[in-house]
């Protein structure tokens, strides 16, 4: 009675996780979230700075119910 053995596997299962990572191509990185929430805030100029602060204040007081 013969019995047959399974192959070993050619690369361990760590390198084959790791292939497929490498597939999907490069992740985004947290400042990537970061920069969309500030970029929107991000001025020229110091009037522009200002004028944004303000509307992000109103909004937030709105908002908030005061």
């Amino acid at each position: 009675m013969t019995r047959s053995v399974p192959a070993a596997p050619s690369v361990g299962l760590y390198s084959d996780m790791e292939e497929e990572d490498n597939q999907r191509g490069p992740e985004r990185d947290e400042t990537d979230t970061f920069y969309q929430l500030v970029r929107p805030l991000m001025a020229g100029d110091p009037a522009e700075l200002s004028r944004k602060l303000a509307e992000v204040n109103k909004r937030s007081s709105q908002g908030s119910g005061r």
